[in-house]
């Protein structure tokens, strides 16, 4: 048997093994569960119990034999192979070495539970397993001799086949599996033309279309109501959304039709692969139609493209610069205003005179603006230093970087940001 077949036969079976213990372990545990609260975990189990729990390691080794087939089956349909009757003996044995072995730990399992409840042992475990897993390996027996028999059948149905293709026998052309259509055939013809060809063509093209045309317009016009409904809510004109939902309808079966010329020719060919070069016959009258489906999609699709490359094209023009909010004379204008109104405030609340508290005022001032504003004052002045233009007095000891500005500063520091343009350039006069 194969390695890696039984590797992944292994894992599967592991799994299933697990789930299998713990089913049955849960059901022993609630079958104690069920014992009277006056007796303890030491008192004798009943005989009735003790066949429960033979019952339960009976159908856990059902589960264990029938989950180890279904691992080689599944192992097995994996690879894409089917087994030869060597490993399916391989596999019976595993079977068979599988059952005994979960009998011995089974009933090994059943002495210890009964020795550890001080319960007399007045039947033979292993026996009385082996007599409830006969019907047990019976039906897995049946399932395995089920496998055994369809791969017998596919391997002969495949030595069927190959021989039919190696014996020179003559080609039986297979009737269309579609009742509603004609399922003869046309003889091919060594001297079939260009123009037979593309006739061909057309009568397929135009039967697909005429067997789906009430699908596709139902399609269509859903296709239509929804673009209508969708343009109606943002445009009030009812003549505009009405024709743009016509536009989008002939779009729709435009899309389709040229669908079912992209797939015709996969059909054609198709046809004639599986029926041995042989062509299904077609009314005359669907070629017309498949002629009128062809002109109307070239037709429209001329049209379309002649009106939308004669449209002038029109001049790419830059979009304009929007200034940064964060642009230097937007930072420098902002610091002038806010400072005008701090000073303002300030001022507006200033003791009159100038005495001890009119002092202590003006402190607490100072001590305001070097906390909220020395940082923006001496970061935009170096700024605008950077730029070329002259501070004057604003960044020299003693001034702004040491107290807050007067009423002329701040208009002087206004006149600054006026020197620079929305990117932050001086602006020279």
């Amino acid at each position: 048997m194969d390695i890696q077949i039984k590797g992944f036969a292994d894992s599967m079976y592991e799994q299933s093994f697990v789930e299998s213990a713990v089913s049955t372990r849960a059901d022993t545990t609630n079958l104690l569960k069920q014992r009277t609260t006056k007796r303890t975990a030491k008192t004798p189990v009943r005989n009735s119990q003790i066949h429960s729990i033979i019952k339960f390691q009976v159908q856990h080794i059902e589960r264990c034999m029938a989950a180890r087939l279904e691992s080689y089956r599944r192992a097995y349909q994996e690879a894409g192979r089917t087994p030869t009757e060597q490993e399916l003996e391989e596999i019976f044995e595993d079977l068979k070495t599988v059952g005994k072995l979960q009998v011995k730990h089974s009933s090994s399992f059943i002495d210890n539970f009964l020795r550890a409840r001080h319960t007399p042992v007045q039947c033979d475990a292993e026996q009385s397993l082996m007599e409830g897993c006969a019907h047990a390996h019976d039906r897995v027996l049946r399932t395995w001799k089920t496998w055994g028999e369809k791969v017998r059948i596919k391997e002969a149905a495949a030595a069927k086949i190959k021989a039919g293709e190696e014996a020179p026998a003559q080609t039986v052309v297979a009737g269309h599996p579609r009742a509603d259509e004609i399922v003869s055939m046309e003889k091919p013809r060594s001297n079939r033309t260009l123009l037979a060809y593309y006739w061909c063509f057309f009568k397929r093209l135009g039967n697909e279309c005429n067997r789906t045309w009430r699908g596709e317009l139902a399609a269509a016009a859903l296709t239509a109501a929804g673009t209508y409904l969708l343009i109606q809510r943002v445009n009030a004109v009812g003549w505009t959304s009405f024709k743009s939902a016509g536009l989008s309808m002939v779009v729709a079966i435009s899309a389709i039709a040229l669908w079912h010329l992209l797939r015709t020719p996969w059909l054609l060919h198709k046809e004639a692969s599986i029926a041995g070069g042989g062509i299904r016959k077609v009314h005359w009258a669907h070629g017309l139609f498949g002629m009128v489906v062809l002109a109307g999609v070239l037709g429209g699709g001329g049209l379309y493209a002649r009106k939308q490359l004669a449209k002038p094209i029109a001049p790419v023009m830059a979009a304009p610069y929007l200034e940064p909010k964060n642009s230097l004379r937007k930072r420098t204008l902002g610091l002038a205003n806010d400072l005008n109104v701090f000073l303002g405030e300030r001022w507006a609340r200033r003791p009159p005179g100038h005495g001890a508290d009119t002092l202590k005022y003006d402190q607490a001032t100072l001590d305001l603006y070097m906390k909220l504003y020395k940082n923006r004052m001496v970061g935009i002045l170096q700024e605008l230093q950077d730029q070329g233009l002259d501070t004057g007095l604003l960044a020299a000891p003693g001034g702004a970087p040491s107290r807050f500005l007067l009423p002329d500063e701040i208009r002087q520091l206004r006149d600054l940001a006026y020197h620079l343009d929305e990117m932050g350039k001086v602006v020279k006069f």
